[in-house]
C-alpha cells in the first residue's frame, strides 16, 4: 500500500530547522537582561538569562547608614525581583517559540492522519 503525502526527509528537515531555531532562540535568551529595584530604588541587581547576578548597586546613603542586616535583606529581595523578572520574560519568550513553531508545522497535516500514515494506514 503507498504512503501517500508522507515524506520522511521533509519531516526531519523541519526538525533540523525547528532545532536549530531552538538553539538561536536558547542563545538569544542568554543574553537577556532584568533588573530589579527593591527599598525605594535604593538597591538594584541585573541578572542574565543564565540567572547569573551581573550586577549590584547600593545607593550610598544606605551604606552610610551602616545597616548591613538591611542591606543584606535588600540585596536579596533584588535577586529575588530580578530573576522573577527574568523568569516572565524567558516564560514569554518560549511561550512565542512554541507557538511559531507549532505553527509551523500546520503544513504536515492533521496530526492523526500524520500517525497513521506513519503507523502504515489510513487515519488513526
Amino acid at each position: 500500500m503507498a504512503q501517500q503525502g508522507f515524506d520522511l526527509n521533509a519531516i526531519m528537515k523541519q526538525a533540523q530547522a525547528l532545532q536549530r531555531s531552538f538553539e538561536e532562540n536558547k542563545a538569544r535568551l542568554k543574553q537577556e537582561t532584568a533588573t530589579a529595584q527593591v527599598g525605594g530604588g535604593m538597591v538594584s541587581a541585573t541578572v542574565d538569562g543564565e540567572k547569573v547576578v551581573r550586577e549590584i548597586k547600593i545607593a550610598p546613603e544606605l551604606v552610610q547608614d551602616g545597616d548591613v542586616n538591611a542591606i543584606e535583606d535588600l540585596v536579596v529581595s533584588a535577586v529575588n525581583a530580578a530573576n522573577a523578572e527574568i523568569d516572565k520574560k524567558i516564560s514569554a519568550n518560549m511561550s512565542a517559540f512554541a507557538g511559531n513553531a507549532l505553527g509551523g508545522l500546520g503544513n504536515l497535516g492533521d496530526m492523526n492522519d500524520l500517525i497513521g500514515k506513519f503507523l502504515g494506514g489510513g487515519k488513526a
